[in-house]
């Protein structure tokens, strides 16, 4: 198998640790401290020029837009996942009767906001399922005539499971609903593309495939669903003018009705460093890299006699592979005092490397286990 190019050599991380943890946060490229610190010198050594770096978060806009197919206009800048997805369970008009579903493994931040809901009258069905793995037809059996929404993440923060949203995406046009994604596994390790298979909203952190730093991220909503969202705040940056007789005026009509308060503008100097590294770099290469990777790591696994619960079919995973192990936080720390970083998650060991990591370092790991 081949060696990745001189990737690693962005990653001063690499060096003397063999890092396969992304799945929790990244290991911060080269050209992405570089931007922090230009930043930091701009606001430290200058008076720092807060209109240009209005402008640059527009041009982020616009390049995020692009990474997955979607208009500049239903991009809005929130601080991570978690306030993305509240804002949206929260901006929805909820009537008596509504309900929403979403699967009881999800990541606790793509299931409270949602709970959350139940204070509002709605209705949340809370799915299970027997295997390891979610089952997309039990997801399917919840929604009804009255479902407003379905939340589910692209990619598994657990297993690595990647979801088939076309079915998803078809049942709930067929009732109304809106798919809502939690895309944060997914953005930046697997090309994702909001028309294909279409879905309703979704909201992603930057800490993870998009190698960018906390605090900072994005919620994209399609523009035909945007008017129907009313954002529970409202601040000067969510609304269309200043209000001059002590009314609220009204909100944006795009996206930005979301945004409340100045962004993060050191993070949009950093994420626009690492959007446009992660294009530089390539997301069908890191697709077919990482696809490789997980591929190799499951065989040694196999070889093991170990108990895999990631799915094998390529397209049914992405860049997460999880062992389950009753000790697994002990064999994580055991594995950290030999350099290896890994996750426990739950009874699982979890596995999750990128485009920079080698089949050798795949080999030394189970070795170490």
């Amino acid at each position: 198998m081949s060696e990745p190019p001189a990737w690693q050599e962005q990653f001063p991380v690499t060096r003397d640790w063999v890092y396969l943890d992304i799945a929790n946060k990244a290991p911060l490229p080269l050209p992405v401290k570089r931007a922090w610190l230009r930043f930091l010198d701009d606001i430290h050594q200058r008076p720092g020029d807060k209109e240009c770096w209005k402008e640059r978060a527009e041009a982020l806009r616009a390049r995020i837009a692009g990474l997955i197919g979607a208009g500049a206009s239903e991009i809005a800048f929130v601080k991570n996942t978690s306030e993305g997805l509240n804002a949206i369970a929260q901006s929805y008009p909820w009537q008596t009767g509504d309900n929403m579903v979403v699967h009881a493994r999800e990541h606790p931040n793509n299931l409270y906001g949602w709970i959350n809901l139940r204070r509002r009258g709605v209705e949340v069905r809370v799915v299970e399922s027997a295997g390891p793995t979610i089952d997309s037809d039990d997801i399917l059996a919840a929604v009804g005539p009255s479902t407003r929404m379905v939340a589910v993440s692209a990619v598994s923060y657990r297993t690595g499971q990647r979801f088939d949203l076309s079915r998803l995406g078809d049942r709930c046009r067929r009732h109304g609903a809106l798919l809502v994604v939690d895309a944060v596994q997914a953005v930046g390790t697997v090309p994702f593309d909001v028309d294909d298979p279409p879905v309703d909203a979704l909201a992603c952190g930057p800490q993870k495939g998009l190698l960018c730093t906390h605090g900072l991220g994005f919620i994209w909503c399609r523009e035909a669903v945007i008017p129907r969202l009313m954002p529970p705040f409202a601040a000067r940056s969510s609304l269309v003018d200043m209000a001059t007789d002590g009314e609220v005026p009204g909100f944006h009509a795009d996206a930005r009705r979301f945004e409340h308060g100045n962004i993060n503008y050191g993070g949009v100097h950093a994420l626009d460093a690492a959007v446009g590294f992660v294009a530089e770099v390539g997301l069908p290469y890191i697709e077919d890299r990482v696809r490789s990777l997980t591929g190799h790591l499951m065989d040694l696994i196999d070889r093991k006699g170990l108990k895999c619960i990631t799915p094998r079919a390529d397209g049914e995973r992405a860049g997460i592979v999880t062992i389950i192990m009753d000790d697994a936080p002990q064999r994580r720390d055991a594995l950290l005092g030999k350099r290896f970083v890994v996750s426990a998650v739950d009874d699982g060991l979890r596995i999750a490397p990128h485009f920079y990591n080698t089949e050798r370092e795949l080999e030394a790991l189970v070795d170490a286990l």
